[in-house]
């Protein structure tokens, strides 16, 4: 698969071809305002459409673009905020990482919106979002898509490898390394990534952040869980089969109100390869919860 079949493949399916040519060229747009985190830190965070606001949070390799196809989509029907978490594209960074900065910065973005968000986390930005909920961050639900919570499927050995090809400067190979041996990304989806060039430079600039996410992820507590107070959508692709996401078994014990989608034929980047099959499911959860709570 290459990068033309792969967008002919978009544009036979889109169900507007209007909207997903705005969104490709959306990938390439930063922030439209600067939101002030707990420590001082600034992030660079995008807005699209109007009503109930739906805060989405990218994972580990990612940026503002990652959901730059499903962006419009969902713009259609809610306020969408998009962001760079810290030490990426627009945003700031601390000189000393803490996970619990990405939560405030989270929190920072929620309160931004001035009003209680749906939110979105894919892989590690779902990590941030299922602690931020732990933490008491209000939300009307949220919706994880594969969050690497088995912390345990991280060795030393993964984080002193990617550590180790950043330092000698083979950042593509650091990336092969995350998506392949962690993340379940397929060689045809990398490969696909590799040869759009913005694509290809956002990855090799958050690879340099991983090797701190990835400790984040291994401390990651989870004894608090279920949560109590907030609806979880968990969302799979079916060819996923990495460890470190969760079982069907442990994304039912995530909440009190858990729901599970597996999506047929997808990877871990369904928001990007399938992204009107991504939208469709996420639209309809939230249309059935904002129904039930009306």
């Amino acid at each position: 698969m290459g990068v033309p079949g792969f967008l002919l493949g978009l544009l036979r399916e889109a169900p507007n071809r209007r909207r997903l040519i705005r969104s490709l060229a959306l990938g390439n747009q930063g922030g439209d305002r600067r939101v002030t985190s707990a420590d001082g830190t600034s992030l660079s965070v995008r807005t699209s459409g109007s009503g109930t606001p739906l805060v989405l949070v990218h994972g580990i390799l990612d940026g503002i673009g990652a959901f730059s196809l499903i962006e419009l989509e969902l713009a259609e029907q809610y306020a969408v905020w998009v962001y760079d978490r810290r030490g990426r594209g627009g945003s700031g960074d601390a000189q000393d990482y803490a996970f619990e900065r990405e939560v405030d910065d989270l929190r920072a973005v929620i309160a931004e919106t001035g009003s209680t968000p749906h939110v979105l986390g894919h892989s590690f930005g779902g990590v941030v979002a299922l602690q931020a909920a732990l933490s008491g961050v209000e939300m009307r639900s949220l919706i994880l898509y594969e969050p690497p919570l088995n912390g345990k499927a991280v060795t030393r050995d993964h984080v002193a490898s990617i550590h180790r090809t950043i330092a000698e400067h083979r950042l593509d190979d650091a990336i092969t390394t995350v998506t392949r041996e962690l993340a379940g990304v397929s060689d045809d989806e990398l490969h696909v990534a590799m040869q759009v060039p913005p694509v290809r430079e956002h990855l090799r600039e958050g690879v340099r952040t991983v090797p701190r996410e990835l400790e984040a992820i291994r401390a990651c507590d989870w004894g608090n869980l279920p949560l109590t107070d907030v609806p979880v959508l968990t969302i799979r692709g079916a060819r996923t089969g990495s460890s470190i996401y969760p079982t069907n078994e442990q994304a039912a014990a995530l909440a009190i109100d858990t729901e599970i989608e597996v999506l047929p034929d997808q990877d871990h980047l369904a928001h990007t390869f399938a992204p009107s099959v991504f939208a469709e499911v996420v639209l309809d959860y939230l249309d059935r919860r904002s129904r039930r709570a009306a």
